[in-house]
């Protein structure tokens, strides 16, 4: 289906909103932390509950590393956007042109990038890209090098122009066409780093928050779809090795940041029961109450959150020799 002939037919299936969310970083200093956050498509609710409260509380952190989904929800909270996530999600999570199988048989691709790219934030829900580039606060986005097999983290300078990037980094393999920038081909940066923590402590900072989208008793497996894979990216040997081991890399790196925040080192927020929320989750129910835990486990740790920031840096070794 011709895009544009997509685009049109979205705006006309809905009203343009009325929503306007205030800039919530305006008046507010910056905290000397970065926040990483994880991906994990719509159970990046839950980081969206936890930013929400953030931004409630007024906690506004220096620099954002975020991965697919927490690409997204990062980018709204450096526009200072509360409640939009949820918001959107809700909103638009049982249209198939948003994120559905069919969307990918359709478009090429799950998540549909001409609804959520192009016809919410330019038509429908109008993203205040201005309050972006004027925030304080960076984003980086970790999108995967197909070429290379590592990640590519790219620091935002323009909210428009840098969109590719947020797409890149919400690709997910399979389902998702590939994407291409400056001779760079691209895709969701969760194989090549799930969890940026290492990346965050190379930028020099001493704090670090880390939203993870999968509770503490999580252990992931080998990837079922590896012959498919196999096939799929054959061109691409370096990035096939990545998809097959990435759920060591993923356990290695979850079980580190758990030991980092035991030393005081990063302060992981995660959900307190196994997720029940599947990556193109269609019932509003279900989305709404990950957020509602979102929100309620960082109000819970708010506390021993600003306990943590509040007291001196931790030393240590080095990241890679500590995951």
């Amino acid at each position: 289906m011709d895009s544009l002939t997509l685009t049109q037919e979205i705006e006309a299936d809905y009203p343009r909103a009325e929503v306007n969310f205030p800039v919530a970083w305006r008046g507010h200093d910056l905290t000397h932390a970065n926040l990483v956050l994880e991906g994990g498509a719509m159970r990046g609710l839950f980081t969206a509950g936890v930013l929400d409260y953030f931004m409630d509380r007024g906690l506004f952190c220096e620099r954002v590393i975020g991965v697919s989904a927490g690409a997204l929800m990062g980018y709204n909270y450096v526009a200072g956007q509360a409640g939009r996530g949820c918001y959107i999600n809700l909103k638009y999570c049982t249209d198939w042109r948003y994120l559905s199988l069919k969307s990918f048989v359709r478009t090429g691709n799950a998540f549909g990038r001409e609804m959520s790219f192009d016809a919410i934030p330019n038509v429908l829900d109008p993203f205040p890209y201005d309050a972006f580039d004027a925030s304080p606060m960076e984003l980086v986005t970790v999108a995967s090098n197909l070429v290379t097999g590592e990640a590519d983290y790219h620091r935002f300078t323009d909210a428009r122009a840098d969109v590719p990037y947020l797409i890149a980094s919400s690709s997910m393999p399979l389902v998702s066409e590939i994407v291409t920038i400056g001779g760079k081909q691209l895709l969701d940066g969760g194989t090549c780093d799930s969890i940026p923590i290492t990346y965050s402590m190379a930028t020099g900072a001493r704090k670090h928050i880390v939203v993870c989208t999968q509770d503490a008793s999580y252990v992931k497996g080998p990837n079922k779809l590896m012959p498919v894979l196999d096939r799929r990216f054959a061109d691409y040997p370096r990035f096939l090795d990545r998809l097959a081991n990435r759920h060591f890399e993923y356990n290695r790196v979850s079980r580190g940041v758990d030991r980092l925040h035991e030393q005081g080192r990063a302060f992981v927020i995660r959900p307190d029961h196994p997720v029940e929320v599947a990556s193109m989750e269609k019932d509003q129910a279900k989305l709404l109450a990950l957020y509602e835990e979102g929100v309620a486990v960082a109000a819970r740790v708010w506390d021993d959150l600003e306990a943590y920031l509040a007291a001196p840096a931790v030393d240590g070794p080095t990241p890679e020799t500590l995951l």
